[in-house]
């Protein structure tokens, strides 16, 4: 129910450069790596609180989503069902990874 629930709500999503159907089979993975990431990004960003881990789980799963939909229509010589969406949704999550460390350096920084 609650995967039918995010598919539905991933269809007004518009699509990025090409099928609209490859990024809905990369968002359980992009789901599940967010979440193992958020733990691990908690480790160097802990002393945010009780927000830790939902900024931190938002941050990632935000960059996973918008690099899947970039790269939708881009054709990498490697398998597409489960490498192509892996390989995105890493990239799009070090980079929102490096968003949050950013911003907790720059507010470690001024406190």
């Amino acid at each position: 129910m609650l995967e039918e629930v995010l598919m539905n709500l991933t269809s007004m999503i518009p699509a990025g450069g090409g099928d609209a159907n490859a990024g809905t089979e990369a968002l359980p993975l992009s789901y599940i790596c967010s979440g193992a990431g958020a733990f691990i990004l908690a480790k160097f960003t802990g002393s945010l609180g009780g927000l830790t881990f939902p900024v931190n789980y938002s941050a990632l799963l935000i960059g996973a989503l918008l690099a899947n939909w970039l790269f939708t229509g881009v054709s990498l010589p490697i398998e597409h069902n489960l490498h192509q969406p892996l390989l995105v949704s890493i990239t799009g999550m070090v980079l929102g990874a490096f968003a949050i460390m950013f911003w907790y350096r720059g507010e470690n920084a001024a406190a």
